[in-house]
């Protein structure tokens, strides 16, 4: 897993790339948390070099919501690859969690 932490137009831009799993995904929380303490505004989490999220990925990605939701800031999610798409399908995410196709329409849904 890799994860790249960008500035765009005031707005944290959070990229993750590879497998994000129980091997890592403490890793991952750890830098959210990192990064919702510093910006609690408005972050992405760009979602297009994800090859794969397990379940342990999934609570990292709700509990972030969470935790910006108590700051009244954020976040969203944008470009999914199918894989990922589709465990977040399976597992109702996407009707939790705002996502979005694009850069684009995750910015305008901020």
């Amino acid at each position: 897993m890799e994860v790249i932490i960008d500035k765009k137009d005031g707005l944290d831009v959070v990229s993750i790339s590879g497998r994000l799993d129980a091997s890592n995904a403490a890793v991952f929380d750890e830098k959210m948390k990192g990064i919702l303490s510093q910006n609690p505004g408005k972050v992405i989490v760009s979602l297009k070099g994800l090859d794969y999220v397990s379940s342990a990925g999934l609570r990292v990605f709700l509990a972030a919501v969470k935790e910006i939701k108590k700051t009244g800031g954020k976040l969203v999610f944008a470009q999914p690859t199918e894989p990922v798409f589709k465990v977040l399908k399976m597992s109702s995410l996407d009707t939790i969690l705002q996502i979005y196709n694009s850069m684009e329409e995750a910015v305008s849904g901020l």
